[in-house]
């Protein structure tokens, strides 16, 4: 167990699936506020594992954390246990991972920046890591609104978002420092209302794993472009923006 300072009462993170023998990559899936492993981190597993090259090679992993993401006050503090707890798992040495590819949505942002933190300080080998926001909630507590457009993406080799201004989530819209930013709110369908525009990012990338001529989203991840991710990610610079027509 590990003490969540923010919300002053004691986590206990669920376990990091142990590494398969054939596999050499990792794509780790975190849901945020309103989700559990089985919604649709698990529809994204099973989008992935249609289209997957080499699909032995590739761990693929829908972690939930739901019982400390409901909490609208703790949960950013929370995560930010949960992930470090993660990232030294992953950093040990049970784990010898070439690639990892973080994905999550929302208040699950703390959880992935800070299990990418906590592996590259721990970890001594050169295992590239990808990070994707989907409508990244970016306050911490009750008066740091902006610390994850400040931190979100720091130490990735490659980062990228996908947001929605459009949705009413606060602290969901505005752009990352250390990502690059993909704006699909033009995308979103006009049949999306309240909440669901909050979600439409998750739609979008899930849809992006089969939609034909998609040039964001999945065709840019570690599966779909793996050794060529150097060169097809360096087209999209940290800080600035794609706007998705």
């Amino acid at each position: 167990m590990v003490l969540c300072s923010g919300c002053l009462r004691q986590i206990t993170p669920a376990p990091v699936p142990a590494q398969s023998e054939s596999a050499r990559y990792l794509l780790f899936i975190v849901h945020g506020s309103g989700n559990t492993g089985a919604d649709w981190p698990a529809d994204l597993v099973e989008k992935v594992k249609t289209v997957i090259p080499q699909s032995g090679q590739w761990d693929i992993v829908a972690y939930d954390w739901s019982t400390y993401s409901e909490a609208k006050l703790s949960a950013a503090d929370a995560g930010i246990k949960i992930g470090t707890y993660i990232g030294n798992t992953l950093s040990s040495s049970a784990y010898h991972y070439e690639r990892i590819q973080f994905v999550a949505h929302s208040v699950g942002s703390f959880v992935i920046q800070a299990a990418c933190d906590a592996y590259r300080s721990q970890a001594s080998r050169d295992t590239r890591i990808h990070l994707t926001f989907m409508d990244p909630f970016c306050g911490r507590g009750l008066f740091d609104w902006t610390y994850g457009n400040k931190h979100f993406g720091a130490g990735a080799d490659f980062a990228e978002t996908y947001i929605n201004t459009s949705d009413p989530a606060p602290s969901t819209n505005d752009p990352l420092q250390n990502a690059h930013n993909f704006d699909v709110t033009a995308k979103a369908p006009a049949t999306l209302s309240g909440r669901d525009l909050h979600w439409w990012p998750v739609y979008y990338y899930i849809d992006s794993v089969t939609e034909q001529g998609q040039q964001y989203g999945y065709p840019l991840s570690l599966m779909a472009t793996g050794d060529s991710a150097p060169i097809e990610q360096k087209q999209f610079p940290r800080g600035a923006t794609t706007m998705v027509p």
